[in-house]
């Protein structure tokens, strides 16, 4: 079928679309006092009309690295992105590496061409949706990044079939409540880090092996172990991390008119930075009527990227 498609233009379409692979998210546990099995893992997939924001890296002269729009043409675990706009198409053959970030609506390049500084940014509000009548995490909530790199010297923005890896983790909450109420929105409160802002780094400098093994130490090290500080400052220094913009330690679930909640559990998604939770956090439910449900916890539950965490709470527990 894919070659039926382009037989006509078959080099002019080629040029213009990569194939990316989204990961599916690791389900674990927030409290294991109210566990229950949901499942090893959940799929993550790719809409059509979503946007990834591509990048043809060159480390040694950031002025010479490329970008462009893409856009799904279907929806799926595996699919093809479209070129839409922007420099790349002037400089197809790759550089030293082709990097994608997804959601592209959510990029900032006004700094590309100093050091390959690209701004991200995560809102501090994510809104409520169905897809087919079941809950879905929000529309351009979950993060997600690939890099490709290879020894090949003609490789093109074609060649390159982008596995992406998720930047955010999950955290999905199963409410119900033994007296029919709607929920408005949802609070999730940090006790430790800003959860939103826009996220400033040097895309070149993103290394996932270096990055995953600092956050898999991350619990037992930070703010304990002077030397593991020193690899982590040394890195942040490296990526030229910083958050700035509206930052803020909370993220807000709007529920626009209103979700039905009652004996049978229903799952909300809110999704969050890598460390969130790690000191703890406050969660505030809202409801059309009466006083809110606050979830106040000071354990470390913290979120790693691809992280899908279950809280099912029973609401009436939790209201005065």
């Amino acid at each position: 079928m894919a070659l039926a498609f382009t037989s006509c233009k078959k080099n002019e379409n080629k040029a213009h679309t990569f194939y990316a692979t989204s990961e599916e998210l690791k389900v674990s546990n927030v409290d294991r006092a109210y566990i229950v099995y949901q499942g090893s893992s959940a799929s993550t997939d790719f809409e059509a009309g979503d946007q990834i924001m591509m990048y043809n890296l060159n480390y040694t002269d950031p002025r010479q690295t490329y970008y462009g729009v893409y856009t799904a043409r279907t929806t799926g675990h595996k699919v093809p992105y479209d070129y839409q706009s922007g420099p790349i198409i002037d400089h197809m053959s790759k550089q030293d590496a082709f990097f994608g970030y997804y959601p592209g609506q959510r990029v900032n390049n006004a700094y590309l061409a100093d050091r390959n500084v690209v701004v991200f940014n995560i809102p501090n509000y994510q809104n409520y949706r169905e897809i087919n009548g079941v809950a879905a995490p929000a529309e351009r909530s979950m993060a997600m990044a690939a890099k490709y790199e290879t020894d090949d010297p003609v490789a093109t923005i074609d060649d390159a079939d982008l596995q992406f890896k998720n930047i955010m983790g999950v955290l999905r909450l199963d409410l119900r409540s033994n007296t029919p109420r709607t929920v408005k929105s949802i609070v999730f409160e940090d006790k430790k880090f800003d959860i939103a802002g826009d996220v400033h780094l040097r895309i070149d400098k993103v290394d996932d092996t270096r990055l995953s093994s600092l956050i898999d130490r991350f619990s037992a090290n930070y703010d304990a172990n002077p030397s593991y500080m020193a690899e982590l400052n040394d890195y942040i220094s490296e990526l030229g991390y910083f958050v700035d913009g509206e930052k803020g330690n909370t993220i807000t679930l709007n529920c626009g008119e209103g979700v039905q909640i009652n004996g049978t559990a229903k799952p909300f998604y809110i999704a969050l930075r890598p460390a969130a939770y790690y000191a703890g956090c406050i969660i505030t439910i809202n409801f059309e009527n009466g006083a809110p449900a606050v979830i106040n916890s000071s354990r470390n539950n913290m979120f790693k990227p691809n992280d899908l965490k279950y809280m099912p709470l029973l609401v009436d527990n939790y209201i005065p």
